[in-house]
């Protein structure tokens, strides 16, 4: 029962996240009005803080701390996954960890410390296309970061449609890997564009072509 809802507490609170996360984010395809516009169509849904206070943060914690409890365990070869899948899933899961509170940090907390949330994007395009001697580490690390968020997601959906008894079948666990590898990596791609967008000061519209943005780069240090 409690691996089940260690399962649970992570699967859909994770995908909650990252498909809000990401949907929002990737507005910044369009340019600083879309991604602001965006923000503000966000904050004007009631109690949305609420909501995810309850069904995201918390659950998310509840699965953090019990992952971590569960990791003084070594990796076993054991259905579903299978020693190998296991123990990517665990490294998946370790750097998702990182990832995610080093973002909740640079953007919830320091909204809630005076950071307008209309300065995010000038911020994160700051951010994303700085670099450290000639190298753009911190885009880097969101690329990696987001590629473990959705592994882990991806990997762990799959899991535990099995233990539920979703995918009972050898074809029906086939199937549902194609669909979890599918949408895992819809949301890597998504995700991945908006991080090169906001690194490079590209700009994309269905209405023309991509220009380069009037951000102002950093120097290279």
């Amino acid at each position: 029962m409690g691996r089940k809802l260690f399962s649970l507490s992570g699967v859909l609170p994770l995908a909650f996240f990252l498909v809000e996360h990401i949907w929002a984010n990737a507005s910044a395809l369009r340019g600083q009005d879309a991604y602001v516009s965006t923000i503000d169509s966000l904050a004007r849904i009631p109690l949305l803080p609420l909501v995810e206070i309850l069904l995201v943060f918390v659950p998310l914690a509840y699965h953090a701390v019990y992952g971590i409890y569960m990791m003084r365990e070594p990796v076993k070869d054991e259905p579903p996954y299978g020693r190998t899948l296991a123990l990517a899933n665990r490294l998946a899961a370790i750097t998702a960890f990182v990832f995610i509170a080093w973002h909740f940090w640079e953007t919830r907390v320091q909204a809630w410390r005076g950071l307008d949330p209309h300065a995010f994007y000038a911020t994160l395009v700051w951010r994303l296309s700085s670099t450290w001697h000639g190298f753009p580490l911190r885009a880097v690390l969101y690329l990696l970061g987001v590629t473990a968020s959705v592994a882990h997601l991806a990997i762990s959906a799959w899991g535990y449609g099995i233990t539920a008894g979703w995918f009972t079948t050898k074809q029906q666990k086939k199937r549902g890997a194609i669909a979890c590898v599918t949408i895992g990596s819809l949301l890597f791609v998504t995700s991945a564009a908006t991080v090169v967008s906001m690194a490079t000061g590209m700009e994309f519209s269905s209405t023309r072509k991509p220009t380069v943005a009037c951000t102002p780069q950093p120097q290279q240090k």
